[in-house]
């Protein structure tokens, strides 16, 4: 809570004012920088590749997230109008499955992990 309610103050303010291109360009700059640091995190860590000493769930949060960052990338790259799936364009489709994909492997792991 303590690292994310600035962003998600500063979002809500941008939406309010409708700046929505403020809003998404601080919730992916929150997002890559925090990416940064792992990289450089990674660097330091001195007993080998630093996702190598945490929980497989974590690895996979963090794959996720660098996936949806891309997908939201590339949306903004190809900027297409036409709605591919009833008033969802390619890319919140892409965002909805990623995210549904990410809730269904999350509970299967934390089956697994019990």
């Amino acid at each position: 809570m303590t690292t994310s309610l600035p962003e998600l103050v500063v979002s809500i303010s941008a939406l309010r004012i409708g700046a929505a291109d403020l809003a998404i360009a601080n919730l992916l700059g929150s997002n890559m920088f925090n990416i940064v640091v792992l990289a450089i995190d990674d660097m330091v860590f001195m007993e080998g590749p630093l996702l190598n000493a945490v929980a497989q769930v974590h690895a996979l949060t963090g794959l996720i997230a660098v996936v949806m960052t891309g997908i939201i990338m590339v949306s903004l790259e190809l900027r297409q109008e036409k709605k591919v799936f009833q008033r969802l364009g390619w890319d919140a489709a892409a965002l909805l499955m990623a995210c549904g994909m990410s809730i269904f492997l999350l509970y299967v792991m934390r089956g697994n992990a019990g």
